[in-house]
């Protein structure tokens, strides 16, 4: 292994610090403390807005479910038994709700009866 001869090494600094660097090293220190305090309430106020309308919007999705709910089953296609107590074509058809007709005319023109 190879030694080093660190007795031949030389004892200066290997840099050079401007002459005044150090005299207002407190006053920088403290303004990007206060630079960064700022920086970290604006940050923490877009948070709190963000937490405010995800809130509302949650209370809304919730409102919204409680006062219009879905409809799971979706429109019902009347059954055999209903169809056959009709005399007629034209009782199935009173007899059928508006979106039960909807789906009848989409299945229609569908199929292209």
């Amino acid at each position: 292994m190879k030694e080093f001869d660190l007795e031949g090494l030389s004892r200066e600094m290997p840099y050079r610090m401007p002459e005044h660097f150090l005299d207002d090293m407190t006053e920088r220190v403290m303004s990007k403390i206060s630079q960064e305090q700022q920086e970290q309430r604006r940050r923490h106020k877009e948070r709190r807005i963000y937490v405010l309308f995800a809130s509302a919007a949650s209370a809304a999705a919730v409102a919204l479910l409680l006062i219009h709910p879905f409809k799971i089953g979706g429109p019902t296609i009347p059954d055999y038994e209903s169809i056959s107590q009709c005399a007629s074509i034209d009782e199935v058809f009173q007899s059928m709700s508006t979106d039960e007709l909807g789906v009848y005319s989409m299945m229609s023109n569908y199929y292209g009866n």
